[in-house]
């Protein structure tokens, strides 16, 4: 009974791992799976639009030192009861006088009014404001280009580790179904051999049992090898019902060439953008210091109005009134101007912005001590990736021995049995050795690849791997 449930499971589960192979099924190799990712993984299609963001921020930067240029024109309806004397802007709420005192008394009456300016104001000389407020625009958009090639350099190293694990899974898989079909082989044998007499009987219960682990085995690693390929999709970019086919020739069949290892990680894309950030906070400092210094400005003016009230007053000194709009709104006087020098300084700026800047320089700092953490830890992962790469190498290389002298221990195992030197308890052990052997070599073939693939993530020279894909 049990031995018929596992099969249904065996029969089930590989419908569910292969009804992908009906569909469109696209063979990708690892270069491939990278340029993927680089191209569709939302994460990196948003630091490229905060990267395009800082660039255009960058540009408006640039153009303050652009002179303020403003037109204004407006047509207006309103009484003109007004009296002489200053008053206070308001933050630009009140309205400004634009008449002198009446002489009669109050009125209702409203007339038509007009009025355009244009008015030019240029800050000629602004000691260094305006180029600080500049380079902070630039060290922001230099940062924003770092931390876009930092976020495709850490996708494309996860895609690059998830290919190689995907693989190594799939490579487990086959060598579970290879055992599998060996052991089912020698099951048909010895079960003929126990209906014939030649063998025990418990012989065959043991094989069924045997068959049973190895079938177990096979789906296991069946499900791992599709949950991996799953993964390996999401990290591409690509939808999960995508059908794809990893390429088995190139890593297979060979190693990676040998890497000469050091311990240079300059070009290490995440300490490049943590410096930029500590760049971009002393750049801050540097503006907010700036801000308490005056500017000169050079300011040019034009104007005209119109009005309903005429120049002239009646004989009792009354204002005289014209209702209709076009006599309101056409312009009378001649064009007024007016050109000049002007200059602000705020002074009690330097109080506020002195504070300011020592918070400032206490957010650089804790910018500068992220960089230091990460550079010692960048420097312990550069060492072990070396170590792992030295090791994985050297296991590789003993693979192969050790599937070799497990296949020979097998087939001796399978013929002192069959010539009856041997129980069948010695043989199903080397059916576990020789397993174990052929999974061993296919995870040393995928660990060598992922050692290369982890010293270019710890270094940041991620053409030390792709370099080896063909």
């Amino acid at each position: 009974m049990t031995y018929r449930i596992i099969f249904i499971l065996f029969i089930c589960t590989s419908q569910y791992c292969f009804s992908q192979e009906n569909k469109e099924t696209q063979l990708i190799d690892l270069k491939s799976a990278l340029s993927i990712a680089h191209d569709n993984y939302p994460s990196i299609r948003r630091k490229l639009a905060e990267k395009e963001a800082a660039h255009y921020a960058e540009s408006a930067t640039k153009t303050n030192y652009l002179p303020s240029v403003i037109l204004q024109s407006q047509i207006v309806n309103g009484t003109s009861n007004q009296v002489r004397g200053p008053f206070f802007p308001n933050e630009g709420m009140a309205i400004p006088i634009s008449a002198g005192l009446k002489t009669n008394g109050y009125t209702a009456t409203s007339t038509w009014g007009s009025y355009a300016t244009g008015f030019v104001r240029w800050n000629v000389y602004n000691f260094g404001k305006v180029k600080a407020s500049v380079d902070v625009a630039k060290a922001g958009s230099v940062s924003a280009q770092a931390d876009y090639d930092n976020e495709v350099f850490q996708q494309q190293i996860k895609v690059g580790d998830a290919y190689l694990i995907a693989l190594t899974a799939k490579n487990i898989a086959n060598s579970q179904r290879v055992n599998l079909d060996r052991v089912g082989k020698l099951k048909e044998v010895i079960t003929a051999y126990a209906k014939s007499g030649l063998k025990a009987g418990v012989d065959s219960s043991l094989v069924k049992a045997e068959y049973a682990k190895a079938l177990l085995l096979y789906l296991e690693s069946k499900r791992t090898a599709t949950d991996q390929v799953i993964f390996l999709k999401e990290e591409m970019g690509l939808k999960v019902d995508q059908s794809i086919l990893l390429d088995t020739i190139n890593y297979n069949t060979r190693l990676p060439n040998a890497i000469q290892t050091n311990s240079d990680y300059s070009n290490n894309p995440r300490l490049l953008y943590l410096k930029s950030i500590v760049d971009v906070n002393q750049a801050k400092v540097k503006e907010i210091g700036k801000r308490e210094l005056p500017a000169i400005s050079l300011l040019g003016a034009s104007w005209t109005r119109g009005s309903g009230i005429q120049d002239k007053t009646a004989p009792n000194g009354d204002f005289i009134y014209n209702t209709s709009f076009s006599s309101g709104v056409a312009f009378r006087p001649f064009l007024d101007w007016f050109v000049g020098v002007s200059t602000i300084w705020n002074i009690t700026n330097s109080y506020r912005n002195s504070r300011e800047a020592k918070a400032q320089r206490q957010v650089t700092a804790m910018a500068q001590e992220q960089y230091n953490e990460e550079t010692l830890k960048t420097e312990g992962e550069v060492e072990r990736a070396r170590v792992r790469y030295n090791v994985a190498l050297e296991v590789a290389r003993q693979a192969p021995v050790q599937l070799e002298a497990a296949q020979d221990a097998y087939l001796q195992a399978q013929a002192r049995y069959n010539a009856g030197m041997a129980t069948i308890l010695e043989l199903t052990q080397t059916f576990t050795v020789l397993n174990r052997a052929e999974v061993d070599l296919a995870i040393a073939q995928g660990n060598v690849w992922r050692a290369v693939n982890l010293y270019a993530a710890a270094t940041g020279n991620l053409d030390v791997f792709t370099s080896n894909l063909k």
